[in-house]
Formats: structure tokens, C-alpha cells, sequence
């Protein structure tokens, strides 16, 4: 069978040697393809569909530039022709082709941009992130699941199993004291009545967290519940004052009597306390700004305030002691004097870094005073009932005011100073603040809301605020006429 196949192969094998083409029948063979080709494509115009034909006629005899000729002109009559656009190297990407991995990298980083722009975000370890979040990155914190912002020890501790009572981590071998419905004071455990007496003194207060403030205080636990609340409601107010919100709760201070507030304010040289405040206004009103507490070596910068239950009339008066001081702990938390802080915090409190940290203030003085008091005594009261008067707190501040002599021209009222030798003046002024801001916020006066608008994006943009507060006051001051209208005087 071998023999036989190898005969038959034999008798038809050529009786000459094979010729390959010459050089020259080689090139005018070429020559003729192209020349075929040129026809070819002259026979397909624009039409895809011929030209895609020619393209896999060119590829056939291995005319690779013609063949390219071809694909190229598939696109410019066809730009979604996908066939050609993968065989010419290109890449598709969000929903366009790319000629090339480096025009695709640039479109990458100019959308990357566009987007961030857009979103309001900036550039973070070579990630985009939120700008509000840029401040807890450089701290090192990381966002919990619960949307909070903390460290790595924090983590830890969440994911071993821990707990917080208030600001105190207790550990899983703690739980049933929490179920006991004792509280950790130092390194005891107390009952909620033991508790209370623990932290009456301003050495071991109350250290509470709620959504807006961290909550010194030395009232009562059940007391402290309405505080917290007082003080959120405040927050609404001044959220739409500001236009925002903190980077972080800020600390506000509530004590339990006129005397422990004093007391806070002046320090006790006794027990070598010092004082919380350097301009002694807090005898000037029932709420005022320590400037001067350190605690831990550390400047807090708070509103400070009391609520005594156990005074006649402090049930009365405490709600607006703790508005006031709410509004003056957010005033700080909003505009904090970053760089004379770090100061005070390395070289201690002085007469120098005090006035460095007041010269630092992007927010005036009667704007700061004036949020105070509005959610004070110019507040809309929406818990008030049907049929009630929403605006009691507002009737009630003016009484007060015309009883004082009335409203200054609003020049002067921008211009004076708070000034502890002056309480009856100082207090006057604090009222008036209040109404001014009271006319900003409800007044509806178109001028005097578009200049507010400024002063917001100002703040929450970071931006110089001097030309802003600027025109707020003209504003103001141009429209007093329907600020005294306003007000009923």
C-alpha cells in the first residue's frame, strides 16, 4: 500500500524544477495590487460597508498600510464602527473610543477634575474626597459606620466590642454595670444619684456628646436631658445664621447656680483656679464667652451659662442662659482663630495671644452677640401651641428694649462696644444686636437677605469676610426704617 501511494505521488510531481517570481515580476506585481486597490477604493467612496470588503481584501494579500487606509476611512464616515476602531489599537472607554493609552489617561484625569469640581471635592493622598472631610483626614481619623469621625484607637475598640457611656469606653467585662444602670465616675461605679453629687463640682462635670455640642455641665442628669435639647433647638437658628455647621461639636458649659457660674468666671484663688474669661462679661448677663479656659493645657473657648431648678424663676430663666450660651459656642466653633489657638496652646494664654486671637476673628463682635441673642430672645417659638403667640420671646426682648430708652441709631449701635464698666449699657447693647439680627434673619427685607447670603458663602467658603460683613451692615443700616417697623418701635 506504502509503494502504491509513493508511485501515484511520483506521477504527478512537475518533470521541472519550480520557478519562484523574479524581482522584477515580484514589484509589478505589487505595483498592480496597488494599483488595483487604488480602483478598489475609488469603487467604495464612503460607503463602510465596501470599504470594510476592501479592507478584508487587503488584508488577505498582507497590504497592511492599505489596509489601515481603509479602516481610517471606515471612521471618518462611521465613527462606531467597532471592527475598525479595535483593529487600529483603540480603546473604548465611557462610552467614546480613544486612539491611544495616553489621550485615554488624560480624559481620565481632566473627567477626574471636572467631577471633583462639581462635587465640591479636592485631591487627598491621591484620592478625591469631600472638602468637608479634609480636616479629619489630616487629623488621621476615619469615618465610622455610623458616619462619625474617629481614630485608630476608636476603631480598635468598636471592633473588639466596646461600648461608650458618654464619652467613657467601657469595656465588654463592664457590660452588666451598664445594665445595673450605673455610670463610671473616675474608676467607680456609682447609682445616677451618686452620680449627680460626683459631678456637681466644676473639677468632675458632666461630660456629655450630643449632635451639635460636647455638654460640660454640673446640673443634674434629668436636667441635663432638657439641656441638650434647649440647646439643639438653638442650633437650628444658628445653623441658618452661620450658614453651616462646625467641623466639630463644639464644648458649651452649663452650671448649676449663679454662684458656681460667678465662680467659673472669676477662678478661685484658693484652690489656684483660674479665671475662664479675660473681658468680665459675664457680669454683664446670664451667659457669656470664656476666652480664657484651658483645660488640659488645652484653650476651649466656650459659651457658658446656668440653669439653677432649684431658684425661684430658674426654670424661667435657664432655657435662655443656655440658648445664649449655645449661640456664643457655635459662634467660636465656626470661627476659631485657628492660628492663635495653636499659639495659646504652646505658649499659654497672654495679654498678646488673647489680642492675637480677637484680631484673628473673621466674624464681627455684634454678629457673633447678635446670633446669641436671637436664638435667645428673638427666636420663632415653634413649640408653642395653636392659638399661642410664636413670637413672645421677640414681644418680650422689645418691651425690654424700649424700657432701656429704645433703639440707637443702628450706626452707633454697630460702633459701641461691649465694655464690663458699662453692664447697663453692655446689656442694652446685647439686646439691640439681637434685634438686629432678628431684622437679618426674619425681616424679609430682599437687600438685607441678599447681603446675609454673602456673609454665608463667605464663611462656609472660606473667603475674606471683611467686604461681606461690610455690606451687611450698610444693608442694614440703609433699611432701618423697616428695622424699627419690624421691631414695633
Amino acid at each position: 500500500m506504502t509503494t502504491l501511494l509513493l508511485l501515484c505521488a511520483l506521477s504527478f510531481a512537475p518533470t521541472t524544477p519550480l520557478q519562484l517570481p523574479s524581482d522584477t515580476a515580484s514589484t509589478v506585481l505589487v505595483q498592480d495590487r496597488k494599483a488595483e486597490f487604488e480602483e478598489k477604493k475609488k469603487e467604495a467612496g464612503n460607503d463602510p460597508d465596501k470599504l470594510w470588503d476592501l479592507y478584508l481584501w487587503c488584508d488577505a494579500y498582507g497590504m497592511e498600510k492599505e489596509g489601515r487606509k481603509c479602516l481610517f476611512a471606515i471612521l471618518k464616515v462611521d465613527d462606531n464602527h467597532k471592527q475598525a476602531h479595535e483593529l487600529l489599537g483603540h480603546i473604548y472607554y465611557d462610552g467614546q473610543w480613544f486612539t491611544s493609552e495616553r489621550k485615554l489617561e488624560k480624559y481620565k484625569k481632566d473627567e477626574e477634575k471636572r467631577k471633583a469640581d462639581e462635587e465640591g471635592l479636592v485631591k487627598w493622598n491621591d484620592e478625591w474626597v469631600p472638602i468637608d472631610d479634609l480636616p479629619y483626614l489630616k487629623k488621621g481619623l476615619v469615618k465610622g459606620e455610623d458616619g462619625r469621625w474617629i481614630d485608630a484607637e476608636e476603631q480598635r475598640r468598636i471592633d473588639e466590642g466596646w461600648r461608650k457611656q458618654d464619652l467613657e469606653w467601657i469595656a465588654p467585662a463592664d457590660f452588666d454595670k451598664l445594665e445595673q444602670g450605673l455610670w463610671k465616675c473616675g474608676d467607680k461605679w456609682l447609682t445616677l444619684e451618686e452620680a449627680d453629687k460626683y459631678h456637681s463640682s466644676t473639677n468632675y462635670p458632666w461630660v456629655i456628646p450630643t449632635d451639635h455640642f460636647i455638654l460640660y455641665t454640673t446640673c443634674t442628669r434629668k436636667l441635663s436631658d432638657e439641656i441638650v435639647k434647649t440647646a439643639e433647638r438653638a442650633y437650628r437658628d444658628l445653623a441658618r445664621i452661620y450658614g453651616g455647621a462646625p467641623p466639630e461639636p463644639a464644648p458649651l458649659v452649663i452650671l448649676s447656680s449663679a454662684d458656681q457660674y460667678g465662680s467659673f468666671a472669676a477662678g478661685n484663688d484658693m484652690t489656684g483656679r483660674p479665671a475662664t474669661e479675660a473681658r468680665g462679661l459675664s457680669s454683664t448677663h446670664y451667659a457669656y464667652f470664656a476666652d480664657a479656659w484651658m483645660k488640659d493645657d488645652t484653650f476651649m473657648g466656650a459659651g457658658v451659662g446656668y440653669w439653677d431648678e432649684k431658684a425661684e424663676n430658674g426654670n424661667s430663666w435657664g432655657p435662655h442662659s443656655v440658648r445664649h450660651a449655645a449661640g456664643l459656642s457655635i459662634g467660636e466653633a465656626m470661627d476659631p482663630s485657628p492660628k492663635a489657638r495653636a499659639a495659646i496652646n504652646t505658649k499659654g494664654l497672654s495679654d498678646r495671644t488673647l489680642n492675637d486671637f480677637y484680631k484673628e476673628k473673621r466674624v464681627p463682635e455684634w454678629y457673633r452677640v447678635g446670633a446669641a441673642t436671637y436664638v435667645e430672645r428673638y427666636f420663632i417659638d415653634n413649640l408653642v401651641g395653636s392659638g399661642g403667640d410664636a413670637e413672645w420671646a421677640k414681644a418680650w426682648s422689645v418691651q425690654n428694649l424700649i424700657s432701656k430708652g429704645g433703639l440707637r441709631p443702628l450706626g452707633d449701635v454697630f460702633e459701641t462696644q461691649f465694655r464690663v464698666d458699662d453692664p447697663d449699657g453692655t446689656a442694652k447693647l446685647t439686646n439691640e444686636c439681637g434685634l438686629v439680627m432678628a431684622f437679618i434673619m426674619d425681616g424679609k427685607c430682599a437687600p438685607v437677605v441678599e447681603a446675609h447670603g454673602a456673609v454665608k458663602q463667605a464663611l462656609t467658603q472660606d473667603k475674606d469676610t471683611k467686604k461681606a460683613f461690610d455690606a451687611l451692615r450698610k444693608a442694614v443700616i440703609a433699611h432701618e426704617t423697616e428695622l424699627r417697623k419690624f421691631g414695633g418701635l
